[in-house]
């Protein structure tokens, strides 16, 4: 009988010590995915800044040429 309790505590150890490992892998896990969670939220933010930095850009060329087209006409009238 006592080697079979011995047998079941060695079973008991080895299941505590396969819990905490688990445990451990899963903290290790969190840590990874709040990392990368982090760092895309930090890249959602620069695509939003690239794309509001284009619609600048978008608005500006069609300042820009509107008034190429103005400078144009009035170039055209002085002919």
């Amino acid at each position: 009988a006592l080697v079979a309790i011995e047998a079941i505590m060695a079973v008991i150890t080895k299941i505590g010590d396969i819990a905490a490992s688990i445990a451990s892998s899963v903290e290790e896990q969190t840590a990874v995915t709040n990392d990368i969670s982090a760092n895309m939220q930090s890249a959602a933010q620069g695509v939003e800044h690239i794309t509001t930095s284009m619609q600048s850009i978008s608005s500006a060329t069609a300042q820009i040429d509107v008034a190429t087209q103005n400078v144009r006409k009035a170039s055209q009238s002085l002919m």
